[in-house]
């Protein structure tokens, strides 16, 4: 039997029985980074389509993910939904590619689940592979992993919206000084920004708001 750690935070979200019914012991509390605990050097973040969109739309998810690499060298993201997009309530979809870009770029791998019971499964069977099986031979390491900065991130977002260059990007975060405020202002203020005309100024607009009004 498998033992998994669960944040206190996952009871409502039914799988944690779902693991006990794979065969997995569970033990339920406060955890410090992470909503999984697998093995000593593997912990997952568990988030729903709608609640990815959400925390990175609002600057949460960097944070999150800095802590889950700081406290495992083996760190996931689980995101769950058949939908990557998150329907009209989600952000663009170049922005929440280049978002889920961003994230392995960050050196946390990123995992795609239907559904709670297939995350279950992909969680049940990560304990495994951590817990029991014998761990895969060394391979002679070619290529350093390429990784950037967590400040790195907001420009690597920026330039997944169609028409925003590496440069513009930079001239949006030195003006607004985050993504966050990026995302929260107005065209008329976008187009203050030199290199940002009506057509860079919608695009970002339709990249970091909900895709319907009023949703």
């Amino acid at each position: 039997m498998v033992r998994i750690l669960v944040d206190v935070q996952e009871r409502r979200s039914g799988i944690p029985e779902l693991l006990a019914e794979l065969g997995a012991e569970i033990e339920v509390m406060s955890l410090a980074a992470g909503d999984y605990v697998l093995g000593d050097d593997t912990i997952v973040e568990r988030k729903a389509v709608l609640d990815l969109h959400s925390a990175v739309r609002r600057g949460h998810l960097w944070a999150q993910l800095a802590k889950l690499r700081a406290a495992c060298p083996f760190p996931y993201l689980l995101v769950e939904g058949r939908s990557i997009d998150g329907g009209h309530r989600g952000l663009h979809p170049n922005a929440i590619r280049g978002a889920c870009l961003a994230v392995i770029d960050q050196g946390v791998a990123l995992l795609r689940s239907d559904d709670r019971a297939d995350t279950a499964r992909w969680l049940h069977r990560l304990a495994v592979r951590c817990q029991r099986e014998a761990p895969a031979p060394a391979l002679p390491q070619l290529v350093p992993r390429a990784t950037i900065q967590a400040e790195v991130v907001p420009e690597a977002m920026l330039t997944a919206v169609p028409g925003i260059s590496t440069v513009t990007a930079r001239a949006l975060l030195e003006r607004f000084g985050s993504l966050t405020a990026i995302a929260i202002a107005s065209q008329d203020e976008l187009l203050e920004v030199p290199g940002i005309g009506v057509e860079r100024a919608r695009a970002i607009v339709d990249a970091f708001r909900p895709l319907a009004s009023g949703a």
